[in-house]
Order: structure tokens, then C-alpha cells, then sequence
């Protein structure tokens, strides 16, 4: 009965769209891997040993093809190590399907080694939790399809993430003359892309119309939802245009690269609090979750309240600063197609704003701020300079190496941020994956290599030393990767991001507790795990190396070593440059 029961709901999840099965071996979960195996025609299959790992490896997947797919593991604790992933899916909506096998009811409370009540294991980060109890002829098999469809639906309907399915089963796992079951017919939820009511919609036609300081917003959007339902970039460029309102994206929002003149000096731009308030809007349009620039969102706190329209695809109040006055549920590019064709109805696009002096005044300000960063980087861009380069020309040249069609996986802490603030716009459409839904430092090489995997394309990542030692594991995975995934590591010693923090200040806590500074050995670390490593000494040669590692097949990480003390000295000296530059146009 096992086989019969895995396979029926194998057979039903392959149909309704799974692709990719990532297995940490076990002797449980045997039913479920040999279902999948039998259909590993129709589905990829991946075997991890190391269930965190498998994770975020399957998040990887599941983002970058927009899919769901699904992890299978043993009983007992081995579950528990997706936690980390599961909780990064939930919060940044990305489907997957999480299987644990289990030990039967007889079991359970007894002492059974390698048993642990794994009800509701993952608590309230999964959209769907079902028992399917052990199999029984007593139950229809019908019933096995009908919840697979429903697992699927909850996995990737209007608020997609993580599903658990606990699959008890008795021994014998296996029986070699067992029968396969039928296909079963395909059963699902057909869904449609949320758009709010034609009377909301009017409303907020009129309200966008009469403002003379609107301003676009987008925070972190994940890839997967763009992967599935189109992305949104041109439809927002154009209600931008007709409004004359300017955008500012951060590089996860989805819309930094591929839409010409956004607004990517915002995060140095509104650290000044005069320059923020010269540029306070009367409306606000927000996409995404909360930006991770403390600056915009500080600005936005300011100047935001009872001004934000906030669109989300399920409707969630995504707004830790609670400015938003109305929140509205719909898909971002339907959104803003549904807007624009009614401005244009009524003849508002262009007549009231066009090139109005409200988007000149941001241009001239984010061109003065461009032009500041441009000194202040000047002499690093090309080669080592006397005094050492820092973490700005690095993110800058892992953005410009990334190619068109490509995914750039920014870790979270600094990188991400040193993206947002030093990476110019460019009309070359780049995805960029980031796992800002928990905001983690955990799986970064994992779940790079799932996207690489399920987009067939080359990943660009960028990470600092812990990130990279937090996710080292994941150095055993990229064994076999036949596309190109160049990994730059920006070694500082530590935990850089809390030298800007107020607890750098104490006297003897600081260095031990937070820096924490490692000493490891990266290309040691890399050796063992047979990847190649590169040190690479200034940003002109990691230009170069960049380039050779996206001709690479498989896994190459490049390694840049940044003096702690000199990065944070030029951080603070390139923010003082862009106040003082953007002030002399606003004046």
C-alpha cells in the first residue's frame, strides 16, 4: 500500500506542475523516492545529504523557475533542519512543498528511535499543513489527489510559500512486487491575478492626477512571482512616465536594472535629513516589501504618513511604520496598466506633470549624488590605489559584470546594501535574487546554486566572509554544476555592517562579540571542497576575473580582501560627498 499511496501523490504533484524533487537520503521516506524516481522522466530529480542545505538549495529552485518544488527527508530530526529555509519561503513567497516521512500512530510516545512529534513542525511559516495519515485502502485515492491539488494551490495561489504534507508509513517500505498505480486524473484551483474595483480604481486615478510630488517606491520583490506572472517593469516605467513621478528601486525590488532613469542614489541621497525633507513628497505609490535602505525608509516614515498607496498581490500590510493609508491587493504590473489606461481616459497623463520641475529636481539631485560617487570611487575603479579598496567599487563591478538574462544573489547585511546604494541604474535587465524575506545570512551558496541550476544561465553573488562561512556547506553541492556561478567573497575579518552601529562604540564588547572575526582560511576551505578559488588583489582585476569566471562552467569564487577601518572611512566620505553635492543643486 506505501508504493501505491507515494506514487498517487507523486504522480498527482508532477501533473499539476512540480519539476524539481530535492532528496536527503533516509530509509522513511523510501516510498517517496521511489515514486519520484519512477517519474524521473518528468521530474529532476536532486539528492543532498545535509537536509539545510537541501533547503535552501530547493528555495534556489523554486525562486528561480517560479515553480514549486518539493523536499522529501526521513523521519525525526532531519526535518527540522529545513526550518531556516522554510522560514525564508514563507516570508518571501516562494513555493515549496515540504515532506517529511513519519513514523506510524503505534509509534509515536514509545521511545521509537529516530521518532519526534512532527505535527505542525514548522508552525505557522507554512500556508498549508496536512496529516495524510498512514496509507489505508480505507480511504479513496481520489482523496490523495484532491489534497495534492490543494497543496499546490496553497503553495503558489495568491500568497505563495511553503507547504508541509507528514506522511506516516509502516514497514515494509518497499516491496519489489508491488503494483504502480494508475494516473490519476488532474485535478486543481485555477486562479486569476488579483486587480481591485472599478470604483477603487477611479479613486485612485483622481488622487495620483492631483498630486504635484509623487514619487514611486519599490522595496524587495522576489523573482519567483515575476518568473510566473510576467515582470512588472515596463508597466510601472510607463505610469512613471505619464505621472512624471521618478522611481526608486533598490536592486531586489526587480526594477533597478532594466528601466531607465530610476532613482539609485536614493539610500545616500535621504541620509541628509535637509535633502529629504527639499524632496518630500505628497504621494507615495509602494511596491514590495520594506526597502532595506534604514535612510528611504526613515524618509518615508517621515513624510509618508496618510500619503502611501501600498499594492500587494495578497493584500498583505506590508508596513512596519504604519504610513500606509490604504493598502490595495492586486498584482503590481496589472495595477499600474489598469491606472494608466484610465489616465489616459481622462486625459491626466502628461498634461499636469510631463517634464514637471518636481522629476527635474530629483534628476538634478540623484545626477549631483551620481557625479560625488563617481569621485569618490574615481581611482578605485581600475586598479588598487594607495589606500586600499573598499566595499563600493566592489558591489559596483559585480553589478556591471552581470549579464543581461542573468541572476546577481546578493547576500544579505552589507552586500545588499552596498548594492543599493552604489550600483547605478542601467537599462540591461538583471534579476537579482536576495533572501530579504527573514533577512538571514544563511544558505547564500545553497540557494545561488539552486537558481543556477533551475535558471540555466549564470549567476553572479556577492557575499561577505561570514555569509560564506555560515553557508560553507554548501561548497559540496556545486560538484557537477555545468553553469557558470562566479562568487565574490568580500573578506573584511568580521561582521563589518556594525562598525555603522551605535554598539561600535563599545569599549571592550565590539571586537569579540559582533566584529567576530573568523581567521578562516577561505581558499583552504575552498580547496578541501575541490572549488576553485581565486584571490583577487584590487577591483580592475576582479573585472577581469569576473569575466573569465561567467565563460567557467561551474563554480568559481573570487576573494577580496578589505581593510575594516578604511572601508567604513570611505563609506562615511562618499555619504558626506553626495550631501554636500546634492544640497549645492537643491539650494
Amino acid at each position: 500500500m506505501n508504493g501505491a499511496w507515494a506514487g498517487t501523490l507523486a504522480r498527482a504533484l508532477v501533473d499539476g506542475g512540480l519539476t524539481h524533487a530535492v532528496l536527503s537520503p533516509g530509509s522513511r521516506n523510501t516510498p517517496v523516492v521511489l515514486a519520484l524516481h519512477a517519474l524521473r522522466d518528468r521530474v529532476t530529480l536532486h539528492t543532498v545529504l545535509d537536509e539545510r542545505e537541501a533547503g535552501f538549495f530547493a528555495l534556489g529552485l523554486a525562486r528561480a523557475s517560479g515553480a514549486p518544488v518539493l523536499l522529501s527527508c526521513t523521519s525525526g530530526s532531519a526535518g527540522a533542519h529545513w526550518l531556516p529555509a522554510i522560514i525564508e519561503a514563507s516570508e518571501s513567497r516562494v513555493p515549496l512543498l515540504a515532506v517529511t516521512a513519519d513514523r506510524p500512530a503505534e509509534l509515536q510516545g514509545f521511545g521509537a528511535p529516530q521518532t519526534i512529534n512532527q505535527q505542525r513542525l514548522f508552525g505557522s511559516y507554512v500556508r498549508l499543513y496536512r496529516d495524510l495519515s498512514e496509507p489505508s485502502g480505507d480511504r479513496p485515492m481520489r482523496w490523495l489527489e484532491a489534497a495534492a491539488a490543494q497543496a499546490l494551490d496553497a503553495a503558489t495561489g495568491a500568497l505563495p510559500g511553503p507547504v508541509h504534507l507528514n506522511l506516516p508509513f509502516r514497514k515494509p517500505l518497499w516491496s519489489a512486487d508491488e503494483p504502480q498505480p494508475a494516473a490519476p486524473p488532474r485535478r486543481r484551483v485555477a486562479r486569476g491575478p488579483a486587480l481591485p474595483d472599478v470604483d477603487t480604481l477611479d479613486a485612485l486615478v483622481a488622487r495620483f492626477a492631483a498630486a504635484e510630488r509623487g514619487v514611486i517606491v519599490s522595496g524587495p520583490r522576489d523573482l519567483a512571482r515575476d518568473r510566473v506572472s510576467g515582470s512588472p517593469r515596463a508597466a510601472v516605467a510607463a505610469l512613471a512616465e505619464a505621472l512624471g513621478w521618478p522611481i526608486i528601486a533598490e536592486p531586489a525590488s526587480q526594477l533597478r536594472f532594466g528601466i531607465p532613469g530610476v532613482i539609485a542614489s536614493a539610500d545616500a541621497l535621504l541620509r541628509d535629513v535637509d535633502i529629504g525633507d527639499a524632496l518630500a513628497p505628497d504621494c507615495v505609490l509602494r511596491f514590495g516589501r520594506v526597502p532595506t535602505s534604514k535612510s528611504i525608509t526613515q524618509w518615508l516614515t517621515r513624510h509618508g504618513d496618510q500619503r502611501t498607496v501600498l499594492v500587494d498581490p495578497a493584500g498583505l500590510w506590508e508596513d512596519p511604520t504604519w504610513t500606509a493609508d490604504t493598502v490595495v491587493a492586486a498584482d503590481p504590473g496589472l495595477f499600474c496598466e489598469a491606472i494608466l489606461t484610465r489616465l489616459f481616459e481622462r486625459g491626466a497623463a502628461h498634461a499636469a506633470h510631463g517634464d514637471s520641475a518636481w522629476l527635474t529636481r530629483w534628476r538634478a539631485a540623484h545626477a549631483a549624488a551620481h557625479d560625488a560617487m563617481d569621485t569618490a570611487m574615481g581611482t578605485a575603479m581600475g586598479t588598487a590605489t594607495a589606500r586600499g579598496d573598499w566595499e563600493g567599487p566592489i558591489a559596483r563591478t559585480v553589478a556591471e559584470a552581470a549579464p543581461e538574462g542573468a541572476i546577481l544573489h546578493v547576500a544579505s547585511s552589507m552586500p545588499i546594501r552596498d548594492l543599493d546604494t552604489f550600483a547605478p541604474a542601467t537599462d540591461r535587465p538583471v534579476a537579482v535574487a536576495a533572501n530579504r524575506g527573514a533577512n538571514g545570512i544563511d544558505g547564500l551558496l545553497a540557494t545561488a546554486l539552486g537558481e543556477a541550476v533551475a535558471s540555466g544561465g549564470p549567476v553572479v553573488a556577492l557575499s561577505g566572509d561570514l555569509s560564506f562561512l555560515h553557508g560553507a556547506g554548501g561548497l559540496a553541492l556545486a560538484r557537477g554544476l555545468t553553469t557558470p556561478l562566479a562568487l565574490v567573497v568580500v573578506d573584511n575579518g568580521g561582521g563589518g555592517i556594525f562598525g555603522i552601529l551605535p554598539i561600535s562604540q563599545h569599549p571592550t564588547a565590539f571586537e569579540p562579540h559582533f566584529i567576530t572575526p573568523q581567521g578562516a582560511d577561505i581558499p583552504a576551505l575552498c580547496a578541501a571542497a575541490g572549488a576553485p578559488c581565486i584571490c583577487v588583489p584590487d577591483t580592475g582585476t576582479l573585472r577581469e576575473a569576473l569575466a573569465q569566471a561567467l565563460e567557467t562552467p561551474g563554480l568559481t569564487v573570487l576573494t577580496v580582501r578589505v581593510d575594516r577601518e578604511e572601508n567604513l572611512a570611505r563609506h562615511r566620505e562618499t555619504w558626506a560627498a553626495v550631501a554636500l553635492a546634492a544640497r549645492g543643486v537643491l539650494s
